[in-house]
């Protein structure tokens, strides 16, 4: 026999055994909730024979004058002997067989007893019909015809003995007995056969139960199949999804790191070639080279930001922002390009603007980026226009870019927005690009609430419609000629080029040769001392008194700035930027990475960086962002002025504070979205960065937050302790400041 054979021909004996037992249960609740109506009906009788042997018995058995008679004590008595010992069992051994029978006993024996005491009155004989029918609640015949034999003994015994006391009458014919007897047994006819169909009813409905119980349980083991399926397909997903994070942020350090050196090193041998006036064919190889990174890299950016968004980790901001502002900006940056195809590119407001709207200024310029940029691309002639508009009403803001483009038909429009997708092959071709711009764009829209329209003739051009919330603009003043904020000169690589570092004393922590070549030598030609340090255990050794990651810090310190790469063998960025943080390391650290998930930033600025910067990074901005943070110390250097210096303890605390407002609103986001392990990071990175100074309660409360996600503590546990490490984060912010600042 098979498994299968067996599990079938096994199922109904289950199904029998388990419909067996559920009767049996049903049966006994039956039998004992009957007990107890028994028990109560006996003692109600025991007081009704005592009633009829005082006021009846004495007419009935003396005549017409009425004095207590005998009988009275004896159904005090009978009566108490009657019922005592089936109450006894009722109470000690409910529901069992010999219960019933002695319940049914002693209701027959009551029955026969009010005969007796009410001199064989008609009236009592149909106790005997009613008792019978009370019995048939047991569903249980057996009970029935122990009562019955027990009415049949009665009548006979009597009917010879004692006529009187149950035929009421001295004379008695012999075989009277037989003619009650003969009703009993009419009535028992009827009483049983209705117990033999209920018993029958009731195995039914145990059958139909047993079998339910089997459908559900048959539904109930499919359906925690399905969701350990499910369970396991979501594990398998999240997997997976971590797996391509992972793996698509790995990628992108391995390109960006070598992209690094590659247009690094092109823009300073086109510097050179310049300089020296190389030849012509010199000079379009570096710049195909350096074009070719370009595109390369804002490849890498696309499929790094569609990564983001699919996977959920791109977040959006709701801030006040300038819309008229950014929209100038995104002109600016792309009017070179325009000029370069003889475009005319040109922008104007259709209505009134908001000064400011609510949204996320970043997503804004990246969506406007990309619309303008495409129709850039795509125009070869003629040009493109920006024509911004505000609907009160609808409380949106459209930003139209009309251009006189190649356009598109509707077969094309229709595959517009896919991923690696553009009108055709033949666009790829021609125009270049990686298919992902729209896209991006168009979940952007959607994040920010808004949405991209589309409309486009072949030859004639396409009209591209951005529109986004601007939130509630009641209060909002509306400005017909915005002026705009634009200082190109501050921001141009010739004005930074003049900028200098002389002076200035940088340890680089960088294990990559071509990008320490690179990078040291970008800052050495801007003026910079430059000590290269190959991994983050040799910078700290670099910057204590005997040379040893053990040893003292230095003081004073013995560079400027910090540049650490944050991927480094033996000793990462992270680590060795929360190692001189913990023992009083005060000056600018900046990281220098080529990761540029999201996140990124987050996990560099709690690690203890001031700064971030993603790799490549040009030369313009690499001087920029150490101007920044060097600006004050750096005047000090160049002046030679006694301008006093700020301590290490306040340098160090408007650091800490700095960081306290954003990790408390990072850790109720992470909260709110029960992503417990990325809270569990948040107070980790939070407990380095306070574990010196005057922030013991946030380094103590974190350090307990982490111990409860890790424990699997309760989820209200967990916000109990995260509603109090945001307070002790935002009481010492405010404490904080006011020690700095003042009121």
């Amino acid at each position: 026999m098979t498994m299968d054979d067996q599990t079938t021909t096994g199922m109904p004996n289950m199904l029998s055994i388990r419909a067996a037992q559920l009767f049996r249960e049903h049966q006994l609740e039956i039998h004992k909730r009957t007990d107890f109506v028994f028990c109560a009906l006996l003692l109600l009788q025991w007081i009704l024979c005592i009633l009829t042997a005082l006021w009846i018995t004495p007419y009935t058995w003396i005549g017409t004058e009425y004095e207590i008679h005998i009988h009275a004590i004896a159904a005090f008595a009978l009566g108490g002997a009657i019922i005592t010992l089936p109450i006894v069992l009722a109470v000690v051994m409910p529901g069992a067989i010999i219960t019933r029978h002695f319940l049914g006993v002693a209701q027959m024996l009551f029955g026969a007893l009010l005969i007796h005491l009410s001199g064989g009155r008609i009236e009592t004989h149909f106790h005997i019909f009613g008792s019978l029918a009370f019995l048939q609640f047991y569903r249980d015949w057996k009970v029935m015809v122990t009562a019955s034999l027990v009415v049949v003994a009665d009548h006979v015994l009597r009917g010879i003995w004692l006529p009187f006391s149950i035929f009421g009458t001295i004379a008695n014919t012999e075989w009277r007995w037989l003619e009650h007897t003969g009703w009993v047994v009419f009535i028992d006819v009827f009483l049983i056969a209705a117990c033999l169909r209920c018993t029958k009813e009731m195995k039914a409905r145990a059958n139909r139960h047993a079998e339910l119980e089997g459908t559900n349980a048959k539904i109930e083991s499919i359906v925690i199949d399905r969701t350990m399926q499910l369970e396991k397909a979501k594990l398998l997903a999240e997997d997976a999804g971590r797996s391509k994070t992972e793996f698509l942020a790995n990628m992108s350090h391995e390109i960006r790191t070598p992209m690094t050196a590659i247009l690094g090193f092109a823009d300073v041998l086109a510097a050179q070639l310049g300089k020296d006036g190389g030849d012509k064919i010199s000079i379009e190889c570096v710049d195909t080279i350096r074009r070719n990174g370009q595109h390369l890299l804002e490849i890498i950016n696309d499929i790094l930001d569609i990564t983001k968004i699919e996977s959920g980790r791109m977040e959006v901001e709701s801030v006040a922002i300038n819309p008229s502002q950014i929209a100038f900006e995104v002109i600016t940056l792309l009017e070179g390009r325009a000029k370069s195809k003889k475009l005319e590119l040109d922008f104007s407001f259709a209505t009134p603007m908001p000064e400011t709207i609510q949204s996320d200024p970043v997503k804004i310029q990246q969506v406007l980026t990309n619309l303008i940029g495409n129709s850039i691309k795509f125009t070869e002639s003629g040009s493109v226009h920006v024509a911004v508009r505000c609907d009160l009403a609808g409380e949106f803001l459209a930003f139209e870019v009309v251009d006189t483009g190649i356009g598109m038909t509707s077969k094309q429009l229709s595959r517009l927005f896919e991923a690696f997708m553009q009108a055709d092959a033949s666009t790829t071709r021609r125009f270049g690009g990686s298919g992902l711009g729209l896209r991006i764009s168009k979940r952007l829209a959607e994040m920010l609430g808004g949405k991209i329209l589309v409309e486009s003739k072949p030859g004639v051009g396409s009209k591209f419609t951005f529109e986004v919330p601007t939130g509630s603009l009641l209060g909002i003043a509306m400005v017909s000629d915005p002026e705009f904020k634009h200082d190109r000169r501050a921001n141009s690589p010739a004005e930074i080029g003049k900028s200098s570092l002389v002076g200035v004393r940088i340890l680089l922590a960088e294990d990559g040769k071509d990008n320490q070549r690179l990078i040291s030598y970008l800052l050495q030609k801007a003026g910079a001392t430059v000590q290269i340090a190959d991994n983050g255990r040799l910078a700290i050794e670099a910057l204590t008194v005997d040379g040893t990651v053990n040893g003292e810090l230095t003081v004073p310190p013995k560079f400027d700035l910090l540049l650490t790469d944050m991927q480094m063998p033996e000793l990462d960025g992270y680590e060795t930027a929360q190692r001189l943080r913990t023992r009083g390391f005060s000056k600018p650290i900046i990281a220098l990475t080529a990761n540029a998930m999201s996140g990124d930033a987050e996990k560099c600025i709690l690690a203890g960086c001031d700064d971030y910067a993603t790799k490549p990074i040009s030369k313009e901005q690499l001087i920029a962002m150490c101007l920044k943070w060097l600006r004050d110390d750096y005047e000090v250097i160049r002046s030679d002025a006694n301008k006093p210096v700020e301590s290490e303890e306040r340098i160090a605390l408007k650091k800490i504070i700095a960081i306290l407002p954003e990790t408390s609103t990072r850790l109720r986001r992470a909260l709110n979205s029960q992503k417990l392990a990325q809270l569990s990071m948040i107070a980790r990175q939070l407990e380095v960065v306070t574990a010196v100074g005057e922030f013991s309660e946030i380094n103590s409360t974190a350090i307990e937050a982490q111990r409860l996600v890790k424990e699997g503590s309760s989820i209200e546990d967990i916000t109990t302790c995260t509603e109090e490490l945001c307070w002790f984060c935002d009481l010492a912010f405010a404490e904080a400041s006011e020690k700095l600042y003042g009121s």
